[in-house]
């Protein structure tokens, strides 16, 4: 026979609940940011009970003064004496009792907690939610226990040891004694970012979805939990909760303290990707990091990430430098396409001098593209072997010859040979890049690089039906494989992230975990290959319809990584460079004090899974150790080519020259004028593009038609202020009219005006000259007077 206490509601009948007896502790308040007052003492009872270990019925002991410490009754009226008449109160006990807030306990119902005591509603207390019984922290959990919570006084603080996930290093900040906010009247709980040594200051973690649980010691599953949204940053280092649980019901009785009046809390945090930087309008690319970004016309981001790659590896730069172009006379015709080589040279010229975004338009004109390409999205590694095709191209017959194969250029063997009889078939091929699978051909997925590239070169048996057919030997078992035979001090690895799917028929992108390291050991693949170093990583994020890329590259190991995202450069963090771009999915944050230990156990509950990361390593790029150094060494363009830095520099003259011609376009207007004499000239039927003219002048569109007079005025030596006489009067504008477009200023915008350019509009002025001028001197003549047409004399 064992004891338990079982606590007794005594009362009135229920309605809907009065077969649904509920779990009550009478050590434990259910838990809330507002509980109700804990009753005063005296008013429970406990009855001892003995449980029969045959049926596992529970039957309750006499009562008497030794096994009845107390009673709590529901104030009734009289008609439930004889109700209670079964457990009668000790003589004196008062009948009145305060009421207590009914408790919703439904989602703790257990079918093994119920016990029968002869039609009383009543549950065994058992041992299953005690805190001890709660499962291991997860990965993203962090556990604090603060002793003597008690002596805490209302604004004081304490802090847990930090945990790390991702590159996100957060703790716990607790008030004990509550916050000024409260009045010290609730415990408060904060997560607190505490970032790592190195970020950048102007560190940001968007969108971290973070947990807090106050764990009850008696009942895990009445534990106060809150979770919320917030992107983390120095600015708003920390967030949480002011009201978690009542400072008054902190005891041993209510389970919110543990021995030695500890509280115990657990926190977790889901962190999506990695440090980002709050960049402001001011951010100067160039002048933070030295480098300069690219402008992505419509969809050519990932052009822009594999150029940035390219051109920071100085080696191949330099290449690009020394082949000579032709020379081509610019003749101002835009819509002519350039040469690839030329266009290239000056990208990566521009990227080194340049203090502004750089324009790709001339070098996707030299691919033939048109409008409808630049919004289409190519395969960033076939563009990689495009330019380095044509690059080699034109290097063929020059001193450079060969300088794309020394620094590109790998070779690997095919091989099939026979099991049983002595006979072979090899051949050799090069390679500029190596494709890795992250699922292989039988459904297996690789865990990381090296996994990939023993999947790439296993070997496969030819046997029975798919017997190699060997010269002189019939069918014969043969190991068929490739083995690398030596790799180039620059390695092109794509990860073979889209996968054509065979049960949906489409093409899918895998976002499945794929590590790769900082350090790549080569010797098991290739004789004296020897270690690489981890230079640039091509990320795509996004599906396989649509997305988005960007580049990761460390262009001097000193100065660390930088993120070269499109116009914006940005420096960046080891971790977001490469392990936050492993792919897989993250550990979401899981409230699981609901769930029995029994359902954690066998597993019936389980977090709820969170989407695969979207953002994941596509092209990888290594460069042999021993040749960084070389590699790297950024080139001086005038010596490596001072005439194409002199077609350069007059390139970027002439642009600029373009630009200013078109911003004046826009500001200003052009005023031809015309006088009497030119119009001698003309005979028969004209255009208003035929009129000759005098002279052309510009003046801004802002400016009044008075302005134009005065500068005529200085010019012809007339005075326009002359009233008496006049020496100038004005037949369609008035002075205060401006040369803005539109009918208030007497200069249409398009109707009735065969003439108007949109794009250059401008004004024809005739300038008349009263009688007794000549109208080819425009000076009096009164001695000889000529007619406006010089062939008849004016009277």
């Amino acid at each position: 026979m064992f004891k338990h206490q079982v606590e007794t509601e005594c009362g009135s009948p229920r309605s809907s609940d009065a077969d649904s007896p509920r779990l009550v502790d009478p050590g434990i308040q259910v838990p809330s940011v507002r509980p109700a007052p804990t009753p005063p003492t005296g008013d429970r009872f406990t009855v001892e009970c003995r449980i029969d270990e045959e049926d596992d019925h529970v039957y309750p002991l006499p009562l008497s003064e030794d096994n009845l410490t107390g009673i709590h009754i529901h104030p009734q009226d009289e008609e439930m004496d004889a109700q209670v008449g079964r457990f009668p109160p000790p003589a004196g006990l008062h009948r009145q009792a305060p009421e207590v807030r009914p408790a919703n306990l439904e989602p703790y119902f257990r079918s093994n907690d119920r016990g029968y005591d002869d039609g009383i509603d009543a549950y065994i207390i058992t041992d299953e939610f005690l805190k001890e019984n709660l499962p291991p922290l997860l990965e993203n959990e962090l556990e604090f226990y603060i002793q003597d919570c008690r002596k805490y006084r209302c604004g004081d603080s304490v802090r847990s040891d930090p945990k790390t996930v991702g590159n996100f290093r957060f703790r716990l900040l607790i008030f004990p004694g509550g916050t000024q906010s409260t009045n010290g009247a609730q415990v408060s709980a904060f997560v607190e970012a505490h970032p790592l040594d190195g970020l950048d200051p102007r560190w940001c973690f968007h969108g971290v979805k973070y947990q807090i649980t106050l764990v009850n010691w008696l009942n895990y599953s009445q534990s106060v939990t809150k979770n919320d949204t917030w992107s983390f940053s120095r600015d708003g280092i920390d967030r949480g909760w002011h009201e978690m649980v009542r400072t008054a019901e902190l005891t041993q009785d209510t389970g919110w303290l543990g021995p030695q009046n500890t509280l115990y809390f657990r926190a977790s945090c889901y962190v999506r990707s990695a440090d980002q930087l709050n960049l402001t309008n001011e951010y100067n690319c160039k002048k933070e990091t030295g480098y300069t970004g690219l402008k992505n016309h419509g969809a050519t981001c990932y052009m822009n990430g594999l150029l940035q790659s390219l051109f920071h590896l100085g080696d191949f730069r330099r290449i690009v430098y020394a082949i000579e172009g032709e020379e081509d006379q610019d003749d101002g015709d835009e819509t002519k396409s350039p040469q690839l080589i030329q266009a290239l040279q000056n990208v990566f010229y521009k990227l080194q001098t340049s203090d502004q975004a750089v324009n790709c338009r001339e070098l996707m004109k030299s691919f033939g593209w048109d409008t409808t390409d630049a919004f289409t999205q190519h395969d960033a590694q076939e563009l990689n072997r495009i330019l380095c095709d044509r690059v080699e191209e034109r290097m063929k017959g020059t001193p450079s010859d060969g300088s794309i194969k020394r620094l590109f250029e790998g070779e690997m063997e095919n091989y099939i040979e026979c099991i049983d009889v002595d006979y072979s078939s090899r051949r050799n091929e090069t390679f500029y890049d190596v494709q890795l699978n992250i699922k292989s051909e039988r459904g297996q997925e690789m865990q990381n690089i090296y996994e990939s590239l023993h999947d790439f070169t296993s070997e496969e048996t030819l046997e029975g039906d798919n017997a190699y057919e060997a010269e002189g030997h019939g069918k014969q078992r043969a190991k068929k494989g490739i083995r690398f035979l030596r790799f180039p001090p620059l390695l092109n690895l794509q990860l073979k992230r889209f996968h054509f799917d065979l049960e949906k028929m489409d093409m899918v992108k895998l976002n499945s975990r794929f590590e790769f390291p900082r350090k790549l050991d080569l010797s098991p693949f290739a004789p004296d290959a020897g270690k690489y170093d981890l230079f640039a990583v091509v990320v795509h994020n996004g599906d396989v319809n649509s997305g988005h890329y960007y580049a990761h590259i460390q262009p001097d190991p000193d100065r660390g990584w930088f993120k070269f995202d499109d116009e914006t450069v940005t420096p960046c963090s080891e971790y977001a460079a490469i392990e936050d771009n492993y792919g897989g999915s993250d550990l979401p944050v899981w409230n699981y004090f609901d769930r029995s230990p029994t359902e954690l156990r066998n597993g019936h509950a389980q977090p709820r899974s969170t989407p695969s990361r979207s953002h994941n390593a596509y092209m990888l790029m290594y460069i042999r150790e021993d040749a960084r150094s070389e590699i790297l060494r950024q080139p001086d363009p005038k010596e490596v080519n001072p005439r194409m830095v002199d077609r350069c520099d007059r390139d970027v003259r002439l642009a600029e020259q373009r630009r200013r011609e078109k911003v004046e376009q826009q500001t200003k207007i052009k005023i031809k004028l015309v006088h009497e004499r030119h119009l001698t000239t003309m005979t028969g039927f004209w255009d208003h593009g035929l009129i000759p003219f005098e002279k052309v002048y510009k003046m801004g569109r802002e400016q009044l038609l008075r302005d134009f007079v005065e500068e005529l005025s200085v010019e012809y030596d007339v005075d326009m202020y002359r009233t008496s006489p006049r020496q100038i009067r004005f037949g369609h504008m008035q002075p205060n009219s401006l040369f803005k477009l539109g009918a208030q200023n007497h200069i249409p915008q398009y109707g009735g005006a065969p003439h108007f350019d949109l794009s250059d509009p401008s004004l024809t002025v005739l300038m008349v000259l009263s009688r007794g001028y000549s109208i080819q001197t425009l000076r009096w003549d009164r001695e000889d007077p000529v007619d406006l047409y010089g062939s008849h004399k004016i009277g």
